[in-house]
């Protein structure tokens, strides 16, 4: 199987997490820093591959299947990675807890997306959901830049519960919007 030039592109999102999760933990001046531009630069080729598979006609089921789990890859580990060094939040425990609210929704999501399948319908991503991204990855590198900086980390989190909100609001409402899903027939 060719794997064409857009899927290269979300496979590297995968890629980089190792380099992330080595550049915040090996300690060298302006390391945090260096793992914050990786995941801003990682982040951006969500935008960059399907573009290109659309401009170049190369959607493909891979894609279509790779593109989210990639996003999740990143994001998710990135996280956990800050709520365990204990960055996120202004208390311990509270970084950690809206990053299992923002990992299990994920996961839900996920699940009802392969129930969709299963049933015959494709689920895109709604505009909450897309908002709920934006501003976790916005979140993040600003936390991970603020490790040496109160007031951007400041910043970080507070974007960071906006993040974790709109996970919630979007959730409720994607499921809301395809209930149907749930039915017996469940695709129209």
């Amino acid at each position: 199987m060719k794997i064409n030039l857009p899927t290269k592109i979300t496979l590297s999102r995968i890629l980089a997490v190792p380099l992330i999760v080595v550049l915040f933990y090996l300690s060298f001046p302006f390391h945090y820093l260096a793992a914050a531009i990786v995941f801003v630069l990682a982040a951006a080729t969500d935008m960059v591959d399907g573009h290109l598979a659309r401009k170049r006609n190369e959607v493909t089921p891979l894609g279509k299947v790779l593109d989210p789990i990639a996003d999740k890859i990143l994001a998710c580990f990135v996280m956990i990675m800050e709520a365990a060094s204990g960055d996120m939040m202004f208390f311990y425990p509270c970084g950690v807890i809206l990053s299992m609210v923002i990992v299990g929704r994920e996961i839900l999501i996920g699940a009802f997306r392969t129930l969709a399948a299963h049933k015959g319908a494709i689920l895109a991503a709604d505009k909450l959901g897309k908002l709920k991204t934006i501003l976790l990855n916005v979140s993040l590198p600003i936390i991970m830049v603020g490790s040496v900086h109160i007031a951007v980390k400041s910043i970080g989190n507070v974007i960071f519960a906006l993040a974790a909100l709109f996970t919630v609001i979007s959730g409720v409402n994607y499921v809301v919007k395809n209930k149907h899903i749930f039915t017996e027939g469940g695709n129209q």
